[in-house]
């Protein structure tokens, strides 16, 4: 467990002794597929972290339509901004693949940052990070046509791999998953994508996602109009 803690940003800076005080605090807790861990609305009373799998935070309207604002991995967590106003949480948080998180109650994790003020540090840091997420996710869905998002998303994409000198994106999330993260319906989605195939800008092979033209996709991404 102390090897899941320490990959984490958050706890970063703290010695193989505070992470064990750290693991004491928390509860680990298994999540299947498509259950809620969390719904918009409830008390906030705990902070999580995720070990393994993944797990989604999202808005949803009132006509069924989701909008996700967070995909969360192993190391990443959850629900520190609702933590400190002791409310309610903003968003529900679902799993999208089996999953297991360390779940920290609200008052045992405020004693722990109390205790090792580097926490609050790291707190702040990612909370900085996910806000400026969140600002660039605001401007894509009311400034961006969904082609243009879908363009962005495939260059992060590309820049991101482990590969990225290699044309070729490998889609990880399911259509209605990554549809939801553009802000959009998988009907939608798939017509971006043939826009871009007959562009020539990409080719698709199944979850392979060929981009035959980078300078044309970074071009589109930018804003500007083919």
């Amino acid at each position: 467990m102390e090897t899941h803690l320490s990959a984490s940003a958050l706890f970063s800076g703290l010695t193989p002794k505070e992470l064990a005080v750290v693991e004491q605090a928390g509860r680990r807790q298994h999540v299947d597929t498509g259950s809620f861990i969390f719904m918009e609305g409830d008390p906030a009373d705990r902070f999580l972290l995720v070990l393994s799998g993944k797990v989604k935070i999202l808005k949803t309207a009132l006509d069924g339509k989701e909008q996700i604002l967070l995909l969360a991995g192993p190391g990443e967590s959850f629900g520190e901004a609702a933590l400190f106003t002791g409310r309610q949480f903003p968003a529900s948080a679902q799993a999208v693949a089996d999953s297991t998180v360390m779940s920290f109650p609200r008052e045992s994790f405020l004693g722990l940052v109390r205790q090792h003020p580097v926490l609050a540090l790291n707190m702040i840091a990612g909370l900085s990070m996910r806000l400026h997420h969140l600002t660039h996710l605001v401007q894509q869905l009311s400034l961006e046509d969904i082609t243009t998002r879908l363009a962005g998303y495939l260059l992060d994409q590309l820049s991101s791999s482990s590969h990225p000198s290699e044309p070729v994106v490998h889609l990880s999330e399911k259509k209605m998953t990554l549809a939801s993260i553009l802000g959009t319906i998988p009907e939608t989605l798939s017509r971006a994508f043939a826009r871009l195939t007959r562009l020539g800008i990409i080719a698709v092979d199944g979850e392979a996602i060929i981009i035959r033209d980078r300078q044309k996709l970074a071009d589109l991404a930018s804003g500007k109009k083919l």
